[in-house]
């Protein structure tokens, strides 16, 4: 049968998007004294820009092709630091903020899709709701892939934690998750349990259990091809961990 991964469905509305062009001289400077009422993706085309943000009392720096997500209602001043600095800026609203509530700070954008996004919108298709909604919902997925609310003594987890939320189907060992997070397996093992409660498989036991439930619950999936698409290649250790972590 075919590999097909089932998602959660997605209730979330994208409402008052813009989009604008801008080139201001070096030195250039304005502010938002309560921050904008929308969100912003801002993608710097050429030269640079500066954002300090008051309430946070943290400095970012933006550089060409790469860029900012802005939560809205953040105060902060912007500064242009080079002549004929260009930015491009997408700006919307939510009628649902689920997906981005955890999300009330400043985030650097440095992904290698972020120049192409924006060098598709034209004069032709900027007017288009349509068109810059599905830019947006790319911009979003990226953020999806970026877990802030983790705190700083377990950022160098991120690399694992990742991999095993998409990869869960995957039977790699702890040395690979180690490897990704570039610490040595010991200290990832030790650091893993202070963060989750529990070591990396059973952390991967428990995401593919859910996976298994999801799957059974479309009615698509005999038990052992939902085992199988999980990563269980072993039907009596899956039914030991089914049995083990269903109520979890």
């Amino acid at each position: 049968m075919e590999d097909i991964r089932i998602s959660e469905n997605l209730d979330f509305t994208i409402k008052k998007i813009g989009f604008i062009q801008i080139e201001r001289p070096a030195n250039h400077l304005f502010s938002y004294k309560t921050g904008k009422p929308l969100y912003t993706f801002l993608y710097v085309q050429k030269g640079a820009m500066r954002y300090y943000f008051n309430t946070l009392k943290q400095t970012v720096y933006v550089e060409q092709d790469t860029g900012i997500f802005i939560p809205k209602n953040l105060p902060y001043q912007a500064t242009y630091l080079q002549e004929a600095t260009k930015i491009k800026l997408l700006t919307f609203d939510t009628k649902k903020n689920n997906l981005l509530m955890h999300f009330n700070a400043p985030l650097g954008l440095k992904m290698p899709e972020l120049a192409l996004i924006f060098s598709s919108i034209s004069k032709q298709n900027m007017h288009s709701s349509l068109f810059l909604s599905s830019k947006i919902y790319e911009l979003l997925h990226y953020l999806e892939t970026i877990d802030n609310t983790i705190p700083q003594k377990y950022q160098k987890l991120l690399p694992a934690l990742l991999e095993l939320k998409h990869q869960y189907f995957k039977n790699e060992k702890i040395s690979y998750y180690a490897e990704l997070c570039s610490m040595s397996e010991s200290n990832f093992r030790k650091l893993f349990r202070e963060y989750t409660g529990t070591n990396p498989i059973t952390y991967r036991n428990l995401i593919r259990i859910s996976a298994v439930q999801t799957l059974l619950n479309t009615g698509e999936t005999t038990i052992s091809e939902a085992a199988y698409l999980a990563g269980f290649n072993n039907m009596s250790f899956f039914y030991q961990v089914y049995n083990k972590y269903k109520d979890f």
